[in-house]
């Protein structure tokens, strides 16, 4: 079935709590006695198709210690608005006709401790006086492996949350070209030997959990892409090349049935030594990325431009690369 261009199907709710489709890094949690979905990762989404209402309530708790978190929030394909959580339910108007409704984690501050105290997102009900029924987005799945830049840091300015895009950078981008659905697993600052910002450890040991108490199970995707390196600048060559030659390893074991890419990261950051260890796996394929120049917000992070050139030209690299995939 297809809305403004946007395909989707049918599908069984994927939890228990609600009548949605949760779409990447999501776990049942109970906070302050309160059954709840709840996540870290900035891009993961809830679905779902309403009919027959005149209204939808999304009530999520206020859980962020620093600045509120954002969320975004797109109906049958069109331009997302973007809401702050808090205390109040998020309350949506509908005319009684079918609409697809998306929500995606769009922006949280470093500052929260999301892997040591529940401080991430948690959407708690959704209430509507008509019909909800669980909806999948797309064709194809991409599970994205990386840092702030995957996640969706700083894509719209320099606020902190406020101008994070979880729903608006490259990975978002490309995947919506492709028609795929996407699970990401990418934090602020963290590398394959530094930890991130609100206590998540490296990243080879954010792979299986969601924070320091629940772990979190890999699901397979037709594809796996790793965008990795920009934040272990501080290691020599050779000890990046053994981290990453050992993280490789770690994600083949854990998607045994995906295809794996690994990106030369935007800002060409250990090239060189990813371009040799990706050379040494048969099953790993490259993406070069050194004429893609995404402008950036702070000659790091794609701004929206950016974003928009480097989530085009990866979808276009990666229809290349696997068109048995993306026909």
């Amino acid at each position: 079935m297809e809305v403004n261009n946007v395909r989707y199907q049918f599908i069984q709710a994927n939890q228990s709590l609600m009548p949605a489709y949760f779409q990447g890094r999501w776990t049942v949690k109970t906070i302050a006695d309160q059954q709840v979905m709840y996540s870290t990762n900035l891009g993961a989404e809830m679905w779902f198709q309403v009919t027959d209402a005149s209204y939808v309530r999304i009530t999520m708790l206020e859980l962020a210690k620093a600045l509120p978190s954002w969320v975004a929030i797109q109906i049958d394909g069109l331009p997302y608005q973007r809401q702050t959580v808090t205390a109040a339910p998020i309350q949506l108007t509908f005319d009684g006709r079918p609409h697809i409704v998306r929500l995606v984690l769009s922006g949280n501050t470093d500052a929260d401790q999301v892997w040591t105290q529940n401080v991430g997102f948690a959407v708690q009900a959704l209430k509507t006086d008509g019909e909800l029924r669980p909806v999948q987005l797309g064709q194809h799945s991409l599970t994205f492996i990386g840092d702030s830049i995957t996640a969706g840091c700083w894509v719209a300015g320099r606020q902190p949350a406020e101008d994070y895009r979880g729903e608006a950078n490259y990975a978002a981008i490309a995947s919506d070209l492709l028609d795929a659905r996407n699970v990401r697993i990418a934090y602020s600052a963290v590398g394959l030997n530094k930890s991130g910002t609100g206590g998540v450890p490296p990243l080879p040991d954010s792979l299986t959990a969601i924070d320091f108490e629940t772990p979190w199970e890999p699901m397979p995707t037709d594809l796996v892409l790793i965008n990795v390196g920009s934040n272990d600048r501080i290691e020599s060559a050779d000890s990046f090349t053994i981290l990453l030659r050992n993280f490789l390893n770690q994600v083949q074991t854990l998607y045994p049935n995906s295809r794996l890419a690994v990106m030369i990261p935007f800002n060409q950051c250990f090239d060189r030594v990813v371009r040799l260890v990706v050379a040494e796996f048969m099953q790993i394929d490259l993406i070069e990325t050194a004429d893609w120049q995404p402008s950036t917000t702070d000659y790091t992070h794609p701004d929206l431009a950016g974003s928009q050139v480097a989530g085009t030209q990866l979808a276009q690299a990666l229809r290349n690369k696997y068109p048995e995939i993306f026909e």
